[in-house]
């Protein structure tokens, strides 16, 4: 498409250019018509005295003159009228047209042509004033502080959130050097990182974004600076309400139970037959020392997601430590169909935790269905893609799968895809868990890069996960 609008463009400035030259040549041919007749009839007339044929030579030489003039004088004209538009162009003036006058003058296509360009200039004007108003309206309602540096570090931009954070909404902060405002520290923080900074009317995380661009051959960088402790408070105000509605449904159904037990047992003891009461306190006992141990195990699930210790990084073979992991699984014979060798950079104690989980997830699947489970991995770029596929009975139908606590089975802790996830997320990868597309079981895809990346964001992340005790 493109291709035959640059071929129209191209016919039409030939067809142009050919008029140009037609013009050109009946202009030119209009002004020598009268000596070109003059000197054809001196030549022709023999008969004519010396001075008649000098009348008629003069007199044509007289008229292709006039005619000359006249032309002169309208191209001369419409040479002004260019220059004028020219000028006026040049002076940011896009409103001035010049007369274009009937007949075939080859300059009127020119005043034509300075018309149409001051028309495009003056629209694309318009449209660029208009871009740049809405931009500079939409910088200055954004709730998030925005600021603009020169490459000599000088204020250039600054909205109205940027001013509120600093203390300068009357102030005029334009031009100074952003050192003196105190903003040396957050403006030269990388693109993306989490911040932490005290401002003067202002304190908390900031997450950086930054933007550089180049305006008549000087560097500008713009960095806007959104503030994240109103929202992390509400999620870790979130998190310990769900941390608080767990813990109670669970003590409530572990001390109710023994409340209403001790009691029980209590009137037992003012009854006469001794072995029976013994017996019944026994029993009782057990119940109680039972529902005491699952609060222990519930309690202590906690504590291992609140105390997920630092990574030790190390490089090492991930395909040998996956057929280590398979090896461990002694229900049933885990298949593994990747052969290709990966090398990876992370901790290959807390990653073996991880899928160790995900496989004893699968084959508990499949015990029932009699199923196998299988074992992939293959490289995607700068990452390493590890699938986890069973044979099953599917996923459960929640989305909570990997909320603490959360569990289908009747001795399982629902800590186990919560650790695995924290882990994954602190190598910077994801894992998610989802049903087959092919047949029944489920499937669960692990992405680790194979190279740790300084994305301060993702360990952010992983440190507020593991200091409320909740993933997601």
């Amino acid at each position: 498409m493109g291709f035959l609008h640059g071929s129209r463009d191209t016919a039409t400035v030939h067809d142009r250019s050919v008029t140009l030259r037609i013009d050109a040549a009946l202009w030119a041919g209009m002004f020598l018509m009268p000596i070109v007749v003059g000197g054809a009839l001196v030549v022709f007339l023999d008969g004519t005295s010396p001075t008649t044929r000098a009348a008629i030579f003069g007199t044509a030489l007289s008229l292709s003159l006039l005619l000359g003039w006249i032309g002169g004088s309208r191209l001369l004209t419409t040479l002004g009228t260019v220059f004028d538009l020219l000028f006026a162009i040049r002076e940011g003036d896009y409103s001035m047209r010049g007369r274009v006058r009937p007949g075939r003058d080859p300059l009127q296509g020119l005043i034509a042509d300075m018309n149409l360009l001051t028309e495009d200039l003056g629209s694309g004007r318009r449209k660029r004033t208009e871009t740049a108003r809405f931009l500079g309206k939409t910088l200055v309602a954004l709730h998030s502080a925005v600021f603009v540096v020169d490459e000599k570090g000088r204020l250039t931009f600054i909205n109205l959130a940027a001013r509120r954070l600093i203390g300068a909404e009357r102030a005029a902060v334009v031009g100074r050097d952003v050192t003196s405002l105190g903003l040396a520290e957050p403006l030269s923080a990388a693109d993306g990182a989490i911040l932490t900074h005290r401002f003067s009317f202002a304190n908390g995380r900031w997450a950086v974004r930054k933007a550089v661009w180049y305006s008549e051959g000087r560097e500008h960088t713009m960095v806007m600076l959104h503030d994240l402790s109103a929202a992390l408070s509400e999620e870790e105000r979130r998190a310990w309400q769900r941390l608080i509605r767990v813990l109670s449904h669970e003590l409530n159904n572990s001390l109710a139970p023994i409340g209403s037990l001790a009691g029980s047992l209590s009137t037992l003891l003012d009854a006469r037959d001794r072995a029976a009461v013994d017996e019944e306190l026994r029993l009782g006992l057990e119940v109680i020392g039972r529902r005491a141990h699952s609060l222990t195990r519930f309690l202590s699930g906690y504590g291992r997601l609140a105390r997920l210790p630092p990574l030790q990084r190390h490089t090492f073979r991930l395909d040998l430590a996956l057929r280590r992991f398979a090896l461990l699984e002694q229900r049933k014979p885990v298949e593994v169909r990747g052969t290709s060798p990966v090398t990876l950079d992370g901790d290959e104690d807390q990653l073996g935790q991880a899928f160790i989980n995900l496989m004893r997830n699968a084959v508990e699947a499949t015990l029932q269905t009699g199923g196998g489970v299988r074992v992939d991995w293959r490289a995607e770029g700068d990452h390493v893609r590890v699938t986890i596929e069973d044979d099953g009975i599917g996923l459960p139908p929640s989305d909570g799968i990997f909320v603490p606590f959360f569990t289908t089975k009747p001795e399982g802790s629902g800590i186990g895809l919560t650790l695995t996830r924290l882990i994954i997320e602190a190598h910077a990868g994801t894992v998610d868990l989802a049903p087959r597309c092919d047949a029944k079981g489920a499937v669960a895809t692990v992405r680790l890069p194979m190279r740790p990346a300084p994305d301060s964001t993702v360990r952010f992340r992983t440190a507020q996960v593991t200091e409320t005790g909740h993933a997601g």
